[in-house]
């Protein structure tokens, strides 16, 4: 291990660390809006936004290989989640502890790998897998505190779909912009370049093409989730009631005291499963019933905060005495016992009849 290894913390060591993390727990909070609006573009509640996992990975590759000592990925993890609570992450203060993880995990394969400033190919490919583990190590974490039914299939599949994401985003994504850092001499005899010295400004300009397609992508994406699909600062533990109903009004629990049931309920998805359990709340049927659905309304849209919606009919749900509005650690929950697991939403935000 070299001496730049084990030498000490430096004042422009930690600047560069809280640029970078701050950066990454900023831009992290909006690449997760970009994922669930995939998991909405494909109609499923969660999973297919790891796709974009490796994204949030990427910048505690690029602080452990700017910064190349030891703890400097953990402790950029730490900070990058703490921005990224603050900036309004859906995952609430979970998120700190998928960050810390996920750099503690960089900061093990960057042990494995060895300093990257002396790195050859091998070393690179180990930095590129220690990625793909931090990206996928988000589900588990997060299925420890969320999804604790989760089938072990399902799991088994968005991991291998994080991990695939981390080494291309994570590893091979973040070494090419480390490359384009020193081509660029921002990064001045700081990292070892595997390109070759004669490499033309063109072919620098080519060779990055795809990073700028990808970051207007995740710009553009993120901005429309959450100006035209998400509700993201909306109040977590109230909802609107508006559609075809003679008075609309927004929702809360407080107003319904008194008119509380408790149900029984087990959720049995395809690929979640809940133990059954007792939920007490307000019972969908009532909270319409104080709007006054009109004459020719058929049925109810349900969305959640993420902007992942259902259907249901408002014939059945006037007389379903299972299909209540609960009050859960983050949010209205809506609890459906007499319906697929899938239509158990967390974070409801609208009720609109229609």
């Amino acid at each position: 291990m070299s001496s730049r290894q084990n030498s000490s913390i430096t004042t422009r060591n930690i600047v560069t660390v809280a640029i970078l993390a701050s950066l990454g727990g900023s831009l992290s909070t909006f690449v997760g809006y970009l994922g669930n609006l995939v998991n909405l573009s494909l109609g499923v509640p969660f999973g297919a936004g790891q796709f974009m996992a490796g994204l949030h990975v990427f910048w505690l590759i690029l602080i452990r290989a700017i910064v190349a000592k030891r703890g400097t990925g953990t402790m950029g993890g730490l900070l990058k989640g703490l921005v990224e609570l603050f900036t309004g992450s859906t995952h609430g203060i979970v998120i700190v502890a998928v960050s810390v993880v996920q750099g503690f995990l960089v900061d093990m394969g960057a042990e494995v790998a060895g300093n990257p400033h002396d790195s050859g190919t091998a070393s690179r490919l180990v930095w590129w897998l220690s990625a793909g583990i931090a990206a996928a190590s988000n589900v588990f974490v997060l299925q420890a505190f969320y999804f604790s039914g989760a089938h072990w299939i399902l799991l088994t599949v968005i991991a291998t779909l994080a991990f695939s994401s981390g080494v291309i985003f994570a590893g091979y994504f973040a070494w090419e912009t480390l490359e384009f850092l020193k081509d660029s001499r921002v990064l001045s005899n700081s990292f070892s370049s595997t390109r070759p010295p004669t490499a033309s400004r063109r072919r620098v300009t080519y060779r990055n093409i795809p990073a700028i397609a990808l970051v207007i992508f995740i710009i553009v994406g993120s901005f429309y989730y959450t100006v035209a699909v998400a509700q993201i600062f909306s109040d977590p533990y109230s909802c609107t009631v508006t559609g075809l109903v003679e008075n609309p009004y927004t929702y809360s629990p407080q107003a319904f005291v008194g008119q509380e049931v408790t149900v029984q309920a087990e959720l049995q998805g395809a690929n979640i499963h809940l133990d059954p359990a007792n939920y007490t709340g307000i019972l969908l049927s009532t909270i319409l019933e104080a709007a006054v659905p009109m004459a020719e309304t058929t049925g109810v849209r349900i969305m959640a905060r993420d902007g992942y919606t259902i259907l249901l009919d408002l014939d059945e749900v006037m007389t379903d005495t299972h299909l209540l509005l609960t009050e859960a650690e983050d949010g209205l929950w809506l609890v459906a016992g007499n319906y697929d697991g899938a239509l158990w939403i967390r974070m409801v935000t609208t009720l609109e009849v229609y």
